[in-house]
């Protein structure tokens, strides 16, 4: 009788079924790696294709502001030649596009603002005394006027004898060491809060501007002219060079229902200007502007700014300080200007885009 043992017997095992489940598991491996690859790709070519997309939206808003540059510089060099001289917007250059009829393209919206830099006060010529009246005409305590005056001159200026011990140290935070003054002219408000002095007055504990700081930016420039332009000057900035603010403002706008009056000489401001020492650092003509240039097309928005010089023939090369007191302003580099760009007695310092993303 045979035992259990005996009596048993072990499956046999199909091969093929077997390698039929392997070969299975392998293309569901591929399978599953090639989705994922595949994915990824879509994912990177729909990234590829909406930039360019994109690029393809900006390069017409772009071109139409250039075509507005050249119009806009076409019509200032039209008052120059006319009028003898730039004096204020009244004279019909604050908008140009108006002036010179331009007509936008079919879908396409154009902005213009021309600003008189030249109406502000130069930090590159102002000395001690025109500072310390503009600070003072800002609401600012004298003492911390002088504070922040030494931290400019020392800043600025390799001559210049410090008063206070803090306006030769220059750090923008206690973490960072310190950094040697360059003794030379600003090329950006945000040098100014790397002075510990100007830091505190004019800054809040974040180190962001506070109201005096905006105030004073808005009235000074960061580039070199020596003379103030009377027409566009703000009554802090008059205040800041001796003169009868109120009095200017009210010759200058000749009551309500009068055109404003352009000063096309000094004398035309009669008795306004008194005896005032300080007359040789105050004109009469914009030399100094800055262009702001937007165009939208649908929901894209496309925005320049061009700051430009009476003077010597276009150069994008020339060095110029970053300007630019807005943080929605443009700051991607510039499209070369090429000698084919309208010839308009203006020499362009400097072309700022912003590719509307």
């Amino acid at each position: 009788m045979p035992t259990l043992c005996s009596s048993f017997r072990a499956p046999k095992i199909d091969r093929s079924t077997t390698e039929r489940g392997s070969v299975i598991l392998f293309v569901l491996g591929l399978v599953l790696l090639t989705s994922l690859l595949l994915t990824r790709f879509i994912a990177r070519a729909h990234t590829e294709l909406l930039t360019e997309a994109r690029q393809g939206q900006i390069e017409p808003l772009r071109s139409e502001a250039y075509s507005a540059l050249q119009v806009s510089m076409a019509v200032l060099a039209d008052f120059t030649a006319l009028d003898q001289g730039l004096h204020a917007p009244a004279q019909g250059w604050g908008d140009p596009l108006h002036y010179a009829e331009y007509t936008s393209p079919a879908g396409f919206q154009t902005e213009v603002k021309i600003e008189d830099e030249t109406g502000k006060l130069s930090l590159a010529s102002a000395d001690a005394a025109a500072l310390q009246n503009l600070l003072l005409a800002l609401d600012c305590a004298p003492s911390d006027a002088d504070r922040i005056i030494d931290s400019i001159l020392a800043w600025t200026k390799a001559e210049y004898p410090a008063q206070f011990a803090d306006s030769t140290l220059i750090k923008a935070h206690e973490s960072i060491p310190e950094l040697t003054p360059p003794h030379a002219a600003l090329r950006s408000f945000d040098e100014l809060r790397l002075m510990p002095l100007v830091r505190q007055v004019m800054c809040d504990e974040n180190g962001d501007w506070n109201e005096l700081g905006n105030r004073f930016r808005q009235r000074v420039s960061l580039f070199a002219f020596s003379q103030v332009n009377l027409n566009t000057a703000g009554p802090e900035v008059l205040t800041a060079l001796g003169l009868d603010a109120d009095g200017i403002t009210r010759l200058r706008e000749q009551g309500e229902n009068s055109p404003a009056k352009v000063f096309s000489s000094l004398a035309d401001a009669g008795t306004a200007l008194g005896q005032n020492p300080a007359l040789t650092q105050i004109g009469v003509d914009a030399v100094q502007l800055r262009i702001r240039i937007t165009t939208r097309l649908g929901s894209r928005k496309f925005q320049m700014v061009a700051d430009v010089q009476r003077g010597s023939e276009s150069s994008q090369n020339t060095a110029v300080p970053d300007a630019n007191t807005n943080p929605d302003d443009p700051v991607s580099d510039p499209r070369p200007w090429t000698r084919n760009s309208i010839d308009s007695g203006f020499r362009i310092l400097e072309i700022l885009e912003n590719n509307g993303y």
